[in-house]
């Protein structure tokens, strides 16, 4: 199990994260870029002037516009999501939209040289967010068997309208969770434009991160490299690759070691209010989705 050095005070986490599970309020995939877009214009909350910025676009130009998904994992409005995401990203053109429609300028803080994890801080306070599932000591407590999950991520974020998706699957055992690359499975429905997206227990509480998926099983982890995208076989970092991440760049985490069961209808909600859409500006890198997708 991994230890988590770095946690928010427990009495700030006590009151925050009751908040959170107490009041109703985003394989997996590669973000979905479109090849040969035009500058992006600056963007507001207004879902037809996203889509109207995507749907220009310039054959002459190598520019695209990425869509991902994050996650709130901390009060300060700091942000968990793939590196696959925001690697071809112009620093500067990075937004996040929030549930409640703002449009959030991001920096990124940290990016991972072992997993395909990035963080962002968009200083931005919020009382919803993803609290790392710990046990009672400190250390990380991540699926070891067959158990539900939760997660809410863009799924095709042009066909769908911009509208987040909340989904529902099952974690199977693959691997030794507790071991490098802390790579877990499960069976749920994705595409791409999720990437990134909190992977959630029936307490509401973060047990991984989502970053690729495939049509078929595949059973060695080198080969996620060059498998396409489907709605069958979803694969996750476990919280483990994330305390990991976040012990070596000394980012704040938030954890919580109270397990309380909770409605499902209430943890699709939660999933949604601590969830983003990520939209930067970046270049045509010349490799596939796919490729860029499942990097190590």
């Amino acid at each position: 199990m991994m230890r988590v050095y770095r946690i928010a005070d427990q009495g700030t986490m006590r009151k925050s994260v009751t908040k959170v599970l107490l009041s109703s309020t985003v394989l997996v995939v590669s973000s979905l870029t479109l090849a040969g877009q035009q500058t992006l214009p600056q963007f507001d909350s207004s879902t037809e002037r996203i889509k109207t910025a995507s749907a220009q676009q310039d054959q002459q130009s190598r520019l695209v516009v990425v869509f991902g998904t994050a996650f709130f994992y901390n009060d300060s409005g700091d942000m968990f999501t793939n590196r696959h995401v925001i690697d071809n990203c112009d620093p500067k053109t990075i937004k996040v939209r929030i549930e409640n429609g703002r449009l959030l300028p991001a920096n990124v803080i940290a990016k991972s040289d072992r997993y395909d994890l990035a963080a962002l801080s968009t200083k931005y306070h919020t009382d919803v967010f993803g609290a790392i599932r710990v046990t009672g000591d400190g250390h990380t407590l991540i699926p070891d068997g067959i158990e539900d999950i939760f997660s809410a991520g863009f799924s095709s974020p042009l066909e769908r309208e911009f509208k987040i998706t909340a989904t529902w699957g099952q974690i199977e055992p693959w691997l030794k969770p507790n071991e490098p690359p802390y790579l877990q499975r499960m069976r749920m429905d994705a595409y791409p434009g999720a990437s990134g997206s909190a992977v959630l227990d029936y307490a509401g509480l973060v047990v991984g991160i989502l970053f690729a998926g495939s049509k078929t099983m595949v059973a060695d982890p080198e080969k996620l490299r060059s498998i396409g995208y489907g709605d069958r076989w979803i694969y996750l970092y476990d919280s483990n690759a994330i305390v990991s991440f976040a012990n070596e760049r000394k980012l704040r985490l938030s954890a919580w070691s109270h397990w309380q069961r909770q409605d499902p209808g209430f943890i699709m909600s939660h999933a949604k209010a601590i969830s983003g859409l990520v939209i930067c500006e970046g270049h045509e890198s010349g490799r596939s989705v796919d490729d860029r997708a499942t990097d190590q």
